[in-house]
């Protein structure tokens, strides 16, 4: 047994004999044990874990995350396709990214998507357009740049204010104006994305501190927001990162978001769980 490799007391060899080669073997249990981790990590709060797509689309997988409940985060029609085919549900779908086409936004409004992450004011304003021509309001995020350094390589970092995604925070707060006014978008909710392979605690934490800020200050404006998504994406290296590390870390930013909101915490302490912020990892 020393000699060959196993993946959950099936030996590859056997895979290799039955179907072929190239294969590709995923642990169900491992990819189960991942998605609890963060699940669990926010207890009581209400939230909602989203696989990012882009990752891998995977029927299979997809259909293992969807039947655990959880929601996904798309970049394109085609994810979108991939996750309603695997049974996921509409409403747990976030839809990010930059080149979102006017025939990708449609189709996302017309099966019932849960939110579409907006990255510019010319695309806010697509978005209402569309809306209006399908009929809906359209669930809505702004995403915001917090102008922090993930500490990751440089091409994967996505917060600072010299990189392309995102609204920088002070010229948002108007954009939040303009879209509160609009016919045809129901605006429930911010997102904030630093970076991919963070290995430290710390920025994620700071983001997280300036996207309150800036909540608090767009509730000062009138504007009430009830999603926070706070998509990140963590290194995982074998022996060195495991789950319960990952726990820990979401452990520590639940008891952000409980304690650290003065309006969302007495709305979660009052039970309205829709009214509670729900975070989106």
């Amino acid at each position: 047994m020393a000699d060959n490799l196993y993946v959950e007391g099936v030996a590859l060899a056997e895979v290799v004999a039955a179907v072929g080669t190239p294969s590709y073997v995923y642990s169900r249990q491992a990819i189960e044990q991942h998605w609890r981790a963060f699940d669990e990590a926010f207890g009581d709060y209400p939230h909602q874990i989203c696989y990012a797509v882009k990752a891998n689309g995977t029927l299979a997988i997809l259909d293992l995350l969807a039947r655990l409940g959880s929601g996904f985060d798309i970049v394109s029609g085609g994810e979108l396709e991939r996750v309603l085919r695997a049974g996921g549900d509409p409403a747990k779908i976030i839809f990010s990214g930059v080149g979102k086409s006017e025939a990708e936004v449609r189709r996302a409004l017309e099966v019932g998507i849960g939110c579409l992450n907006l990255e510019s004011d010319a695309e806010l304003d697509r978005v209402n357009r569309i809306a209006g021509e399908v009929g809906v309001k359209a669930p809505i995020a702004v995403r915001i740049n917090p102008d922090i350094d993930a500490r990751t390589h440089p091409y994967i970092a996505t917060g600072m204010r010299d990189n392309k995604f995102g609204i920088a925070m002070e010229v948002a707060l108007n954009t939040y104006s303009k879209a509160f006014d609009m016919a045809h978008v129901n605006v429930s909710g911010v997102a904030c994305h630093i970076g991919s392979q963070l290995i430290e605690l710390s920025p994620f934490v700071e983001a997280l501190h300036r996207t309150i800020d800036f909540v608090e200050k767009l509730e000062i404006a009138g504007v009430k927001l009830t999603k926070l998504d706070l998509g990140e994406a963590w290194v995982s290296v074998m022996g060195r990162r495991s789950p319960l590390c990952q726990r820990r870390t979401l452990a520590h930013c639940s008891v952000l978001l409980s304690s650290g909101h003065a309006s969302y915490r007495s709305r979660l302490n009052q039970g309205e769980r829709s009214s509670a912020t729900q975070a989106c990892c």
